[in-house]
């Protein structure tokens, strides 16, 4: 009888299972992307339960310190690595749904066209296929798969706000912000 009963606690564990965070991954310490070297702040392992890993996220800059943020570095690289497929309208839907939850009510109505233009470049990914955002040295934010220009904007509503579908009020993956809040 307690042998059942903790086999079923174990399975509603493993299928009721939130998205979150665990080891840390062989990621490299340092990386050469896009005509640049690039330092490893932080990295974030986003799974579903304990045994589907959905992706890795990984935050660059030129250099990494204790105290800084991902939303005012630059320049700034965050990696999503996938290890499941998932398809385009998935990250069409959930970046314009978060873009327009962290604006200020007076710039939802200008931001959603905008927003939605940009994120019409997304693509389906397969496993191992890469999401790169950028923002460089001259404020350009860029949005890469596999190395590949997708898009690319110096738009200031997009670029100043783009981040923070992920680091802002209401971010899609609180975990994830939790992971690269900066130390004080």
């Amino acid at each position: 009888m307690m042998y059942s009963i903790y086999k079923w606690l174990l399975l509603i564990f493993l299928v009721t299972g939130s998205v979150r965070a665990s080891e840390v991954a062989d990621q490299p310490q340092t990386l050469t992307a896009y005509q640049q070297n690039w330092q490893q702040c932080n990295h974030h392992l986003v799974r579903k339960g304990i045994f589907f890993k959905i992706a890795d996220i990984d935050w660059f800059s030129k250099q990494c310190n204790e105290h800084q943020d991902i939303l005012t570095t630059t320049p700034v690289l965050l990696r999503f690595t996938y290890m499941r497929d998932i398809k385009r309208e998935f990250f069409i839907d959930s970046a314009t749904e978060y873009f327009l939850r962290n604006l200020n009510e007076p710039k939802v109505q200008q931001g959603e066209s905008i927003i939605t233009a940009f994120n019409q470049s997304y693509q389906d990914v397969t496993e191992g296929d890469v999401y790169d955002l950028l923002i460089d040295t001259n404020g350009t934010l860029k949005l890469f798969k596999n190395k590949q220009l997708l898009n690319s904007t110096q738009q200031p509503l997009i670029r100043n706000n783009y981040f923070k579908i992920w680091f802002g009020q209401d971010p899609v993956l609180p975990d994830l912000k939790d992971a690269f809040k900066p130390s004080i």
